[in-house]
């Protein structure tokens, strides 16, 4: 019975451990990024908002360095359709810094 109480440790403490090691810490260095989406998308977004709000873009890079919308998520479907007809498809200089076909999430803040 004690051996399998120890096999039973050992088992979930390399568990535990390999989980650790599995996550990557680092964040990603996209401000570049980041930066030539805020350009393309402009300063002033032609909407009148009555207050703050975030819209999340989520987006990939194709192998042709262009931004992919995959979905624009706020509480102004007109931010929304802005946003995309603004980003979608457009090449970008800094495309170097992320994985091409993987999904990210970029949060912008519109204030009103």
């Amino acid at each position: 019975m004690k051996s399998i109480f120890n096999s039973l440790l050992i088992a979930v403490a390399l568990f535990v451990s390999v989980g650790a090691y599995a996550n990557d810490k680092t964040p990603k260095k996209t401000n570049a990024l980041r930066s030539e989406i805020v350009e393309l998308i402009g300063k002033k977004v032609p909407m009148n908002a009555k207050e703050n709000f975030i819209v999340r873009v989520s987006f990939v890079v194709n192998n042709q360095n262009e931004l992919v919308v995959v979905d624009v998520i706020s509480k102004n479907k007109e931010v929304n359709s802005y946003i995309k007809n603004k980003i979608n498809y457009k090449k970008v200089s800094s495309a170097s810094e992320v994985k091409n076909q993987e999904i990210y999430i970029l949060p912008i803040k519109i204030k009103k």
